[in-house]
Parts: C-alpha cells; structure tokens; sequence
C-alpha cells in the first residue's frame, strides 16, 4: 500500500484541474485521475468565441489551466484509470485504481469528486431529426466543427450554410423527457457561437428560438444587448414543434408560433443547431454508488455529508458554465484544505 498523495481527485476536467492547481499552492498534493486518455473533460473541445473582443466563453482558460496542471510535478496524472474499490478506516479511504490493466492502490486523506456532465443524447428528441438529417447538429457539433475544421460548413455538402437556426432547451425544460430543469449555460453559449459565426461570416443569417434567456455572468445583459442590434441575429421568443426535410433536398423547414402574430409558420434554414442540455456523466453514477452517495431530484450528485473526507464539485453536482465551475473548484479546494487541517 502506498502512501504518497494526501489527495484523489475524480475527473479532469477544468474543476478537477483547478482544484488539483489551488491544492498544490498550498502544499497539498494530490492525485488526479481521468478516465479519458486526455486532460480538460468535455470544455476541452470548445473553440474561442471572441469576435470584435473576447465574449467571456472562457475556452482559452481551460487550455491554460490544462498547460499548468501538466507542469506541475507535486500533481499526479493519471488517465485512462477509473476508480474501482474504495473503503474508509480510521479516516482515510484506501482507494483501488485501475489504469488498463494495472492496479494502482492508495491511502488518501480525502476525495474530490468532479465527474463532469454529458451532454443530452439529441436523438431522444426525435421530432428535431438529429442523427437523421445531415444538416441537423447540435452546439458542440458546431464548437467542435469550428475548432478542429476551422469553419462553418454545412455537412451534407460541404457549403457554407445562409440560414442558420439555433433550437434552445433540448433536453432541458422539458417534462416530456422528465428534465425539469434549466441547464443554465446553454443561452450564452449558443449566442456566443452566434456572434462568433456573425463575425466571421456576416452573410450568414441566424435566428435564435428560445423559451426565455437566462443571464449570465455580470456583462451578459451588454453583451445580450449586442445580439439584439445585429440584423443579423433575430431572437424570437418561441420553441419549434418540428423539423423537417424534403427528400429531394438537404433544406431543413421549421414550424414555429410567430409571437407576433400568434400563427403557425414555417421557414425553411440551411442548418440546425441543437442547444442540447447537461445530464451527469454516465460513469459518474457507478462512481456514486461506490463512494455511497445520493442523487439530487434532477439526478446530479448530491452533496456528501460534512466531514466525510468527500467532496464534490463543478457540474457534477449540477449545472454550471466554466466560470462558475472554476469558481466552486476554488471554493472546494479551500473546504479541502480546511478540513485536513482541522485533522492536525
């Protein structure tokens, strides 16, 4: 048995990582396990989405915070492993790792779990044809296309798409599916894609369909203000019922209530993004049961008792974006820190 970390931290994505950074400016050293070959969890994927100046979608910083968790020799890296036995004796956890098909056991002083988020499975919303129309994508689709492709494209042909519709509140809002609730992020972030888009190719026109819009950091009332004077972006207030597409073309018709006028019309858009919504990661769960934890009402992580030696944070325990994410990783490591010394 090894004893060599004070530390296990469960996922490495931006709030694992940011705990792991503020733990070792104190001296504390832990261990950060992933189970993905890669660091930065799900933000990792997100292109910048600055336009006339940088729009807050804070991308940039999970690339930076993933270079220093890398530098950093008082961290422990290790991915591709998953957390597979741990129990509890005279207050430490004797944990059980496997990295492949090696074991790796360690006695930790304290947990943090920060398991991350999946985004909602689109094709569950079937009457919005994701997975059966090309042209149909959702936003991290689109993030990653603009990444990694470098351009916006439509994926039947390859063309820069004239008319772009962005669907809000899949997979969240929606008693139909049983999600209740907001996933709180998904508004700014398809806006900012929007004025990235805008930005890049003015000739595109966007129309965004929303219930409402949830704010968003202290500058997104200024930065809401400024979709709203590009006549580029229209933002009608109403939810599509149904998309569709004719099979003697890659064009995509889409019915919605005009609020306006309080009819039913139907337009037709060069592509679709879908802003899907949070759900806790899927190996998030069998994690739960392990560390003997409970679910909230809209199934996130909830929070273990106080002085467990447990800890969760980021979205895991419900929805955030990465700002609110990298501040609650800070928050915790300072609970963490607390809390060992109060076992001095």
């Amino acid at each position: 048995m090894e004893k060599n970390n004070d530390v296990l931290i469960i996922g490495g994505g931006i709030s694992g990582i940011t705990v792991a950074l503020e733990l070792a400016q104190v001296e504390i050293p832990a261990t950060l396990i992933e189970k993905d070959p890669f660091l930065g969890g799900l933000s990792a994927s997100f292109c910048c989405k600055a336009s006339e100046s940088c729009n807050k979608c804070f991308a940039c910083v999970v690339d930076k915070r993933i270079s220093e968790v890398r530098q950093r020799s008082d961290i422990s890296i290790l991915t591709q492993t998953n957390l597979i036995g741990v129990k509890r004796d005279s207050g430490e956890y004797r944990v059980s790792l496997k990295k492949r098909r090696e074991k790796v056991d360690l006695e930790v002083s304290a947990v943090v779990i920060a398991a991350g988020i999946n985004p909602y499975e689109a094709s569950q919303k079937a009457e919005y044809g994701y997975g059966r129309f090309k042209n149909v994508i959702t936003a991290k689709d689109l993030d990653e296309m603009l990444r990694y492709q470098g351009r916006l494209f439509r994926p039947s042909d390859g063309q820069l798409p004239k008319t772009v519709a962005f669907f809000q509140c899949v997979g969240s809002r929606d008693e139909s599916i049983g999600n209740l609730y907001c996933s709180q992020v998904c508004c700014a972030y398809a806006l900012r894609l929007i004025k990235a888009i805008r930005h890049k190719y003015s000739e595109v026109k966007t129309t965004f369909l929303y219930m409402d819009i949830q704010p968003a950091g202290t500058s997104f009332q200024q930065f809401l203000s400024s979709c709203r004077e590009d006549r580029g972006i229209r933002l009608i207030r109403s939810l599509p019922s149904k998309a569709y597409c004719s099979p003697l073309s890659d064009t995509l018709r889409v019915r919605f209530i005009d609020p306006q006028k309080g009819d039913l019309v139907e337009e037709s858009f060069d592509l679709i993004v879908l802003s899907v919504g949070m759900v806790l990661n899927k190996d998030a769960k069998p994690l739960t049961k392990l560390l003997g934890l409970s679910f909230t009402e809209d199934g996130f992580i909830a929070l273990p008792p106080p002085n467990s030696g447990i800890f969760v944070t980021g979205a895991c325990s419900g929805p955030k974006d990465i700002d609110r994410s990298i501040l609650q990783a800070k928050s915790t490591a300072f609970h963490v820190h607390q809390y060992l010394k109060g076992r001095n």
